[in-house]
C-alpha cells in the first residue's frame, strides 16, 4: 500500500515552484533522502538549486521538517516517513546586509 504524504513549501522554494504544496504517494519505508530525490526528479534544477548547495548537502537556509520537527532532531536524511505525515520544505532568504 502506498503512503500519502502532504508536502508544503515555504519561503524561496514556494516562489521557485509556484505552488504552496502537493500530495505525494510513496512506498512504505521511504526516507527523507528518497523523498527529496523524488522532488528533484519531479521539479528539476530550480528545486535542486534552491534546496541543495551541493550534491546531497542542504543549503544552510534550508529546513526540512516532519510533523513540525526538524529532521536534524530525528534521523536526518534517513528519517522514515509514514502515511499521513506532513513534510515542510522551507528555504529562508536572509535580507542583504547593509553597510
Amino acid at each position: 500500500m502506498k503512503a500519502q504524504l502532504d508536502i508544503s513549501y515555504l519561503g524561496l522554494v514556494r516562489n521557485v515552484l509556484g505552488c504552496r504544496g502537493e500530495k505525494i504517494e510513496a512506498t512504505p519505508g521511504l526516507t527523507i533522502r528518497d523523498l527529496l530525490e523524488i522532488l528533484v526528479e519531479k521539479h528539476g534544477e530550480p528545486f535542486r538549486a534552491s534546496v541543495f548547495k551541493s550534491e546531497g548537502e542542504l543549503r544552510s537556509t534550508t529546513l526540512v521538517c516532519v510533523n513540525d520537527r526538524d529532521i536534524d532532531e530525528l534521523e536526518g536524511f534517513e528519517t522514515k516517513l509514514e502515511s499521513g505525515e506532513k513534510i515542510s520544505v522551507v528555504v529562508g532568504v536572509y535580507p542583504p546586509e547593509g553597510g
